[in-house]
């Protein structure tokens, strides 16, 4: 009796431990969730908020008002507003840029060469153009009514003294988008205030609703055409509640669920984990517990059947009592040997989930090192304001180059952590040591104030080739400025030499400042990730670290040093490059 009921406590102690490991995965697994749903999120914002400034610099466009105004000899106007947009649309990269009137007709448009022209037909039925007639910025996500490409469409009105002529639209193709998502294997997808699911990675939930659309908003929808002519069906979804969390079932799969409120008001982002990844953690626990327990009972059979044969044979079965205990160890050896293999199982659970994890640490880094290139925009775009109100238009056409460059060098940016997370190989080719440094330069030279550092560039006047990728270089260089500004903030004078030079094969890149220098017991833990200086919440520690990575990656070699009178020394040292065909 005393067995059975051990027996029945060790069951249930083993049936709790299994339930309360399904309670810390599930919140584990949630953790990781919110990282991801923050990535993703960016990745959103990102893709639409590049785009945001088209329609309202195109609505200032004389070319183009003097097309919403003119009546007779309006021919010689629209082919070169078609031209512009086009130029335009390319350079931005974005699917469409087009101008209504103020009926709703398209005047022009950059697809005005293509089969499927927006130009003659008429959107007045879009809510992007009722808004913005009525002078109100607008956004609108919605299937094309003449292509059937869905996409982002964001509208600015263009008026005059006399009030507003008419509309200026821009398209944000948004496939791409959900491409780079599918491609990530992960589930999210994002819903309007209808709850109708048009962002996904998974296809077939496309124009699908997690709820029943109610007659008003759907009548609301066929009148904008906003999903053209897609059923709009519910999934087959129902909801749970599983350890406290948010759990779909969606065609029989279960799913922990998780949820942020998204870039765009009534835009709700969902991210959904697969709870197998629960169950399979219970499943380990319970396993294990089971062994455990198995172990347990035979060890207390073992015990007492021992004691029995020492009663029972304590002269001359000496040598079968021996061989017998030799055999039950033999069995405990063998039921170890199993418990270690699930337990090396459940270490390999264990190490992809830290993968995960890792990549919410990635996106805190991907953040620090965008912050440069968005300070860098920040400053063209003032700039721009400044001369499109001077009407120089061809000095705002550099700084959106600018603007466009710095963007392409975000998007690459962020790409290294879509890499990270797909394990995709680097190719290196022959950099331009020299031009990394003056891009890096041209950078940082836009986000300090005039006059306010003294920057001092020696290099030989040639090209030094080294083996590796421009941007990531850029990046190093990028980080190296930045320290060296943030180093001499409270300097009086702000000085930042630097020098590049190449002896033999070897090339070698020297970045100092005159600021304080750094504390002889902090130069060892200097390239260390998250070890910073700065008081907290100005710095991450990841910039040095982040280098320091790349320069290994590259096959060169990074050091610090106090310069003899003042300041921090970093020099780089390379393997030059002779023949550019790496």
């Amino acid at each position: 009796m005393l067995w059975l009921s051990g027996l029945s406590i060790g069951v249930a102690a083993v049936y709790g431990a299994g339930y309360w490991v399904g309670i810390l995965t599930a919140r584990d697994l949630s953790l990781v969730g919110q990282e991801r749903l923050s990535l993703y999120q960016g990745t959103l914002r990102s893709a639409l908020e590049k785009h945001r400034y088209l329609p309202f610099v195109l609505s200032r466009d004389e070319g183009i008002k003097n097309l919403l105004s003119v009546e007779d000899g309006r021919e010689g106007v629209v082919t070169s507003v078609n031209r512009v947009l086009s130029a335009t649309n390319q350079k931005a990269e974005s699917d469409v840029l087009y101008v209504l009137n103020s009926e709703g007709t398209t005047l022009a448009a950059s697809n005005w060469m293509e089969e499927r022209s927006f130009v003659g037909h008429n959107y007045a039925f879009r809510p992007y153009y009722k808004d913005a007639i009525e002078g109100r910025e607008a956004g609108f996500f919605a299937v094309g009514a003449t292509t059937g490409v869905p996409g982002y469409f964001m509208s600015h009105a263009v008026q005059d003294k006399s009030g507003v002529k008419g509309v200026i639209v821009a398209k944000v193709d948004m496939r791409p988008l959900q491409k780079q998502w599918h491609n990530g294997g992960e589930h999210v997808f994002v819903t309007d205030n209808n709850g109708v699911i048009f962002l996904s990675s998974r296809d077939e939930w496309r124009y699908r609703t997690i709820l029943p659309i109610r007659d008003q908003a759907m009548t609301r929808i066929r009148s904008d055409r906003q999903f053209g002519g897609a059923d709009l069906l519910p999934l087959n979804l129902r909801f749970h509640n599983l350890f406290g969390r948010s759990v779909f079932e969606i065609d029989g799969t279960q799913y922990l669920s998780l949820t942020r409120d998204s870039v765009k008001p009534g835009w709700v982002m969902h991210f959904l984990i697969p709870f197998k990844l629960v169950e399979e953690k219970q499943q380990t626990a319970w396993v294990i517990g089971s062994v455990l327990l198995i172990l347990f009972v035979l060890g207390g059979l073992f015990l007492r059947e021992r004691r029995q044969k020492l009663r029972s044979a304590q002269r001359a079965r000496q040598a079968g009592r021996f061989q017998a205990i030799n055999k039950k160890l033999q069995l405990e050896i063998d039921e170890r040997k199993r418990t270690e293999t699930q337990l090396l199982k459940t270490q390999e659970d264990l190490v992809q989930t830290g993968k995960l994890a890792a990549l919410g640490q990635m996106s805190t880094a991907i953040a620090h090192e965008i912050n440069q290139p968005m300070a860098a925009i920040r400053t063209f775009v003032a700039s721009a304001r400044l001369l499109l109100a001077k009407g120089k238009k061809e000095s705002v056409k550099e700084s959106l180059t600018e603007i466009s460059s710095l963007t392409e060098r975000m998007s690459n940016i962020t790409g290294e952590l879509n890499s990270f997370a797909q394990k995709a190989s680097v190719e290196y080719e022959a950099v331009d040591l020299r031009a990394a440094l003056q891009n890096a330069i041209n950078l940082m030279e836009t986000v300090w104030k005039p006059d306010e550092i003294k920057l001092d560039f020696q290099d030989l006047g040639t090209p030094v080739f080294v083996k590796g990728d421009l941007i990531r270089l850029e990046q190093v260089f990028v980080n190296l400025l930045r320290n060296a500004v943030d180093a001499m903030e409270k300097q009086s004078e702000k000085k930042i030499f630097v020098c590049l030079r190449q002896i033999d094969h070897c090339a070698i890149v020297v970045v100092e400042d005159s600021g304080p220098g750094i504390n002889p017991q902090n130069l060892d833990q200097i390239f260390d990730p998250f070890f910073t200086t700065k008081e907290v919440g100005e710095g991450v520690g990841l910039g040095l670290s982040i280098s320091y990575g790349i320069i290994k990656d590259f096959g060169g070699n990074i050091r610090v040093e106090n310069a003899a009178k003042s300041g921090a020394r970093f020099v780089i040292e390379f393997e030059a490059v002779l023949n550019r065909d790496v």
